[in-house]
């Protein structure tokens, strides 16, 4: 199955190697007057704050990361800043969402039950390992689900940001959902769907609730064999020291025959060229296997591994099957790094 999935980061301009501070104030398009609450993020981060009485807001971005800075407000369009330093006070007006504020649901019906389309959206969306298995949805009926069956897609949209509840990783996560699509091929002899492809995007702001010792292991194991991992791993050249083997019809084969990285006018980011398809084996375990093949005739990796854009690369196998389930923030490193 072919899967690909977006989480909305862009690359912007300058990115400095260490922590600055980001300020603003945060206004009504309309009437000019200051918002206060608004929620201000580093997109698929755990850095975020809110804005004040007077709109105004101090957000500290972390060393390294090139993610968006994320405002959004209930009932209004949300705004996604990706050119931003800490030289000048930003000045953001957010502009009412009258169509989610007046919202009436005219979904025609399908064949579909909703705990169908359900199930598979959460399969899709949050995995089917031991982590996405102990997710929940806090605000569920905020989902509107629809099947399209003269295309066999199944659809997911919602107006308000979903809260999910990662209780194996103790992340809450609200996630913005842009888009969700799954395309699935018919058996007839069957009468069976099999999802061919799963498409999703959004924002994403993450909020530690536990930092026992117990879910620091969960987060090392998930962070371990992970896309994120492999990634660092790679512009560290550490891919064997951390049991990462690359497979190219079949043989193992060195990184630097496969894979070019370039040094770019930023400091803090290069360029990636995916020269054939290759096999990634995780944690040394031939089971856990993905293929990585490219879209773009390169992409860029930022110091914390986050690879843009995002559907740049398309991920089977066991990459693939890890979703916001197993997903760690941009900023996470293991304590024993």
């Amino acid at each position: 199955m072919r899967v690909k999935y977006l989480l909305f980061i862009a690359l912007f301009s300058i990115l400095q190697t260490y922590s600055q501070e980001i300020s603003g104030v945060i206004f009504d398009s309309n009437t000019n007057q200051p918002i206060e609450g608004a929620s201000v993020y580093f997109d698929n981060t755990t850095v975020g704050t809110i804005s004040n009485e007077e709109g105004l807001f101090n957000i500290q971005k972390p060393t390294a990361v090139s993610s968006p800075l994320v405002i959004s407000f209930l009932g209004y369009k949300k705004q996604v800043i990706s050119d931003y330093s800490g030289n000048e006070k930003l000045s953001i007006l957010l502009v009412e969402d009258i169509s989610a504020l007046n919202e009436v649901y005219l979904v025609s019906k399908d064949s579909w039950s909703r705990e169908r389309k359900m199930k598979d959206f959460k399969a899709y969306f949050l995995g089917s390992t031991r982590n996405a298995l102990s997710c929940k949805i806090l605000n569920e009926d905020a989902i509107r689900l629809h099947f399209i069956e003269s295309q066999n897609k199944l659809v997911a949209t919602a107006s308000v940001p979903l809260i999910i509840m990662n209780e194996n990783l103790k992340y809450q996560i609200q996630y913005d959902l842009q888009d969700f699509e799954i395309d699935y091929n018919y058996q007839m002899e069957l009468d069976y769907y099999y999802a061919s492809s799963v498409y999703y995007a959004g924002t994403m702001f993450y909020t530690s609730q536990s930092n026992s010792r117990k879910y620091i292991r969960h987060r090392i194991k998930a962070y371990k064999g992970s896309v994120l991992h492999f990634m660092r791993s790679l512009l560290k050249e550490e891919l064997k020291a951390n049991k990462f083997i690359l497979l190219f019809n079949g043989q193992e084969v060195q990184a630097e025959n496969f894979i070019s990285v370039s040094n770019t006018d930023n400091p803090s980011m290069f360029q990636v060229q995916l020269h054939e398809p290759l096999t990634v084996v995780s944690e040394n375990d031939i089971e856990k296997n993905s293929v990585v093949t490219s879209n773009e005739t390169y992409f860029y990796l930022d110091r914390n591994g986050n690879h843009m854009p995002a559907d740049a690369l398309i991920f089977k196998g066991y990459f693939g099957d890890n979703r916001v389930g197993d997903a760690l923030p941009l900023d996470y490193w293991p304590e024993e790094k």
